[in-house]
């Protein structure tokens, strides 16, 4: 991951000169070096500066002089695609947000509402995914390049005759036994869905009739089965004086691919939707800690001032007072900030990690929370594993604590040779998982889990306490 001995280069693409100045206070004030650090005040002088310098990352602001809304973002995406994209906006609109992380922005913030490390973090996740999202994209390349030199199910049309003849792959991927197969282009078109047929037939005949030297389509594909196949169809168009005489190509089987991509989406949006409402709710949780607890100190602390500066025979009791209630916010503030702030896991390890965070937890005095991860090699995992570890931790305690009415609660981590392990369970009051829909903090840990390619499994029933059970690769 990126680190800040690490050299950025940056281009902000904003047209408010105030906005600008925060950004560069915030970002002078981040862990990050930063190389070069370029300013477009448009789309259009933004556009030259991506072509010649290709920043590490970019900041984009989604109102400019010359364009507004997604479709800044995407001119820019379009240039740009291999870059990381953080959108910048005034606009409180989880919609735009939601769009364009869907269309590929690596974060969104809010103008006003972040700090040095808020930005620090945002730019050393976005460039990290990025990167991670770029090798995913070159391994899917790679694989259905090898799939296409292997499982195509090739075909030859004789556009004269209107004879078609095929490879084994129209009985490998379809099922056709050879005998079956009738050599007519009418008994291919036959096969081909009724509500995609017209459209590619029609599409073939306007690049045979056009000129053109090849034509692909997707469309559904009957096999002996009885069922239909997704299939990736493209053709080479021969000729001859100008004039086509047969078309030469192959079709891929799809479907499981369509099918994975749906579910990608489907996890993307679920993901996206997630950390939308997590942000929400953390500050939420940041505005009312602020206004019902340190405020509320500090407001006491005022007024004892302001008491003892009228009051000269009590002042020093009030003083004192004051003192006092300064020192609480202190504190809160420093339990407020360690709850944010990642811990040093590198420096203290993660079951000391734990154990801290714990500690400084507002616990029921009725729980008690015990710790089991003596195992070795967990301090062997990296620095993002374990981080991963301890958010999961940390929101599942928190469940505990809100909703288990546990009076024990048993953290244990371990590892074998190819997995973490992690077992979370408590003693509390449970709850039916096939009744109740995963609340936003379970979300959270699944949407984690996840991106680890790991496995989760809640055990509970009412009464009967719950126990979470991951499973992650090492």
């Amino acid at each position: 991951m990126i680190n800040s001995t690490h050299l950025c280069h940056i281009l902000i693409v904003e047209d408010s000169p105030s906005d600008l100045y925060l950004f560069k206070e915030y970002l002078q004030l981040s862990e990050l070096k930063v190389d070069n650090l370029h300013h477009a005040a448009s789309l259009a002088e933004a556009m030259p500066i991506v072509e010649k310098h290709q920043p590490d990352l970019i900041f984009l602001d989604l109102t400019l002089p010359d364009s507004d809304g997604i479709d800044t973002f995407k001119q820019l995406h379009q240039q740009a695609s291999h870059i990381s994209i953080i959108v910048l906006s005034g606009l409180d609109d989880e919609q735009v947000a939601l769009q364009t992380i869907a269309e590929g922005a690596q974060d969104y913030l809010m103008k006003g509402e972040y700090d040095e490390k808020l930005l620090t973090k945002a730019i050393m996740y976005s460039i990290e995914r990025k990167k991670i999202l770029q090798h995913v994209v070159e391994n899917y390349e790679r694989f259905n390049t090898l799939i296409k030199a292997t499982n195509d199910t090739i075909w030859e049309w004789d556009l004269s005759s209107q004879q078609i003849t095929w490879n084994e792959g129209i009985t490998t991927t379809f099922g056709y036994l050879a005998s079956k197969v009738k050599p007519t282009s009418n008994w291919h078109h036959k096969n081909i869905h009724p509500d995609d047929r017209e459209r590619v037939l029609s599409k073939i005949e306007r690049c045979l009739s056009e000129g053109q030297d090849q034509w692909e389509d997707e469309y559904r594909y009957l096999t002996a089965a009885g069922i239909y196949k997704t299939v990736y169809d493209r053709g080479y168009i021969l000729r001859r004086d100008l004039k086509p005489y047969g078309m030469i190509g192959a079709m891929l089987d799809i479907t499981e691919r369509k099918r994975k991509q749906e579910e990608q989406i489907e996890t993307q949006k679920l993901i996206t939707r997630i950390t939308i409402q997590t942000q929400e709710q953390e500050r939420r949780e940041i505005g009312l800690e602020l206004h019902d607890n340190i405020n509320q100190i500090l407001a006491t602390a005022k007024l004892c001032v302001d008491m003892a500066i009228n009051e000269e025979d009590i002042s020093k009791e009030l003083l004192y007072k004051s003192y006092d209630s300064i020192s609480k916010a202190i504190n809160e503030i420093r339990s407020l900030s360690k709850n944010l702030v990642p811990p040093s896991l590198g420096d203290i390890g993660l079951k000391e990690a734990l154990l801290e965070m714990i500690e400084n937890m507002t616990v029921t005095p009725g729980l008690k929370i015990r710790i089991r991860a003596n195992d070795p090699h967990i301090e062997s995992l990296s620095n993002n594993k374990k981080l991963i570890i301890y958010r999961i931790v940390q929101e599942q305690v928190n469940n505990i604590v809100k909703h288990a009415r546990a009076s024990l609660a048993e953290i244990e981590l371990k590892t074998d040779q190819q997995q973490t392990h992690l077992t979370i369970k408590d003693n509390g009051i449970g709850f039916d998982p096939k009744k109740k829909g995963k609340g936003i903090g379970l979300h959270n840990i699944y949407s984690r889990v996840e991106m680890q390619n790991g496995h989760m499994d809640i055990i509970s029933s009412p009464g009967e306490g719950c126990m979470l059970k991951i499973t992650m690769p090492l």
